[in-house]
């Protein structure tokens, strides 16, 4: 499969490490994708602005599938007025409930990530990504 270039490069180890750094857990609905066969469970990284180039950490939010098609389709139907109310938001603008949504679930699951990847660099995290790459098991 060719390498979508509006992605970083590396967003294979990004979006792994985002997925970590969350415990693999989803920010919107709390279910925990770790070891699931479901596909509208695999946990995948949303970035917040719809910007596939941001790859701030600050940007990125992981989604279980079934909540990133929902927020997805919310955010496009109403990209331009992002920052007015909208339906799946309640009394909240996309921007500040994805921002809200990101913090209370790191803040919920980030300390059970395993201890030191919260305070690695994106750098070091990246040369660590590719030592665990070769010898995670199959």
């Amino acid at each position: 499969m060719a390498h979508d270039s509006r992605y970083h490069p590396e967003w294979e180890t990004v979006s792994r490490y985002v997925r970590e750094l969350f415990n693999y857990h989803c920010a919107r609905c709390d279910k925990d994708c770790r070891k699931t066969k479901n596909a509208q469970m695999v946990l995948q990284v949303h970035h917040i602005d719809e910007n596939p180039a941001n790859n701030a950490l600050e940007n990125l939010i992981p989604l279980c599938a079934s909540c990133h098609l929902k927020i997805e389709g919310e955010a496009r139907l109403h990209a331009p007025y992002r920052e007015q109310q909208l339906e799946l938001f309640e009394d909240h603008t996309y921007m500040s409930r994805m921002k809200e949504m990101r913090e209370n679930a790191l803040a919920k699951f980030g300390s059970a990530v395993k201890p030191g990847v919260s305070v690695l660099d994106a750098e070091t995290y990246e040369t660590n990504a590719i030592e665990w790459e070769i010898n995670e098991p199959s």
